[in-house]
């Protein structure tokens, strides 16, 4: 059902695009486009509209890592003016959805689609009060996970100065106030971009893009006779960055098989 959506949409989309910057594929001097991590299934329409176009108007390609671009996208503004006992910087939340639906199911708590106007004030009150609790213990969740994140790079890179706060959650407002208390105790200043380049867009990866092409990161434009049922490059499983050391948890399972090398060993492979 996510690839028939993408692929009804993905014509439209980039239509629409290119209409609203006034330009045409010609106009263009590359094309970036998510290559992972996510479902391969979506990635694949992605990559395949991204090549055709590509290929027609001999353009260069740029895979972009789709994490890289929420914390990217951040720069863009700058230059356009639960799991408790691992101690690693992974997050889960499968533990706090347990605990509420258990406080939902103790309170007989109706889950049919009611709308709150319907509700009896004690009802009202109840569900106000689960999502408030559940909102403080997620963010909880979330400053340990920073911190410890900050205080582990500040290890490795002291020189560092921004704490990038991006994706969808950092619209919410009371999770920037929180990162930023992070951000202060550490002498980091929080970045966030606009709330609306937060949730996934077009943009970041475009932006991305951009600083892969400057820096040479890019492949030659598709082969003239490449196939339409060619096998793609996609990276469902691709970590942004090396695992820290101190966060090895030898407890915890991971899958590795089919994970493809993180971006950060193959850009300073590519340096070396």
């Amino acid at each position: 059902m996510a690839e028939e959506a993408h692929s009804l949409a993905i014509d439209q989309v980039v239509q629409k695009a290119l209409d609203d910057a006034n330009v045409s594929e010609s106009d263009l001097s590359a094309v970036a486009v998510t290559v992972g991590p996510g479902l391969s299934l979506c990635l694949r329409v992605g990559v395949h509209k991204a090549r055709k176009i590509a290929k027609s108007f001999r353009l260069p390609i740029v895979g972009v890592h789709h994490m890289e671009a929420h914390a990217l996208v951040s720069s863009s503004r700058a230059r356009l003016v639960p799991m408790r006992q691992h101690k690693d910087c992974n997050f889960s939340y499968a533990g706090l959805k347990t605990q509420v639906r258990l406080a939902i199911e103790s309170r007989n708590i109706s889950t049919d689609d009611i709308r709150i106007s319907s509700a009896t004030k004690d009802d009202r009150q109840i569900r106000a009060n689960i999502a408030a609790s559940f909102q403080r213990v997620a963010v909880l969740h979330l400053e340990e996970r920073c911190q410890r994140a900050v205080e582990w790079a500040l290890k490795m890179e002291p020189s560092i100065k921004y704490f990038v706060v991006s994706g969808g959650v950092a619209s919410n407002q009371y999770v920037r106030t929180h990162l930023n208390q992070i951000a202060e105790k550490n002498g980091l200043q929080l970045v966030c971009p606009p709330p609306k380049l937060c949730t996934d867009n077009g943009v970041m990866i475009a932006w991305t893009g951009i600083e892969h092409f400057i820096a040479g990161r890019f492949d030659d434009p598709p082969a003239v006779d490449e196939p339409d049922d060619m096998q793609y490059d996609l990276r469902p499983r691709w970590p942004l960055g090396e695992e820290y050391s101190e966060g090895r948890s030898a407890s915890r399972s991971m899958k590795t098989a089919r994970v493809h090398p993180s971006l950060t060993s193959m850009i300073q492979g590519s340096v070396h």
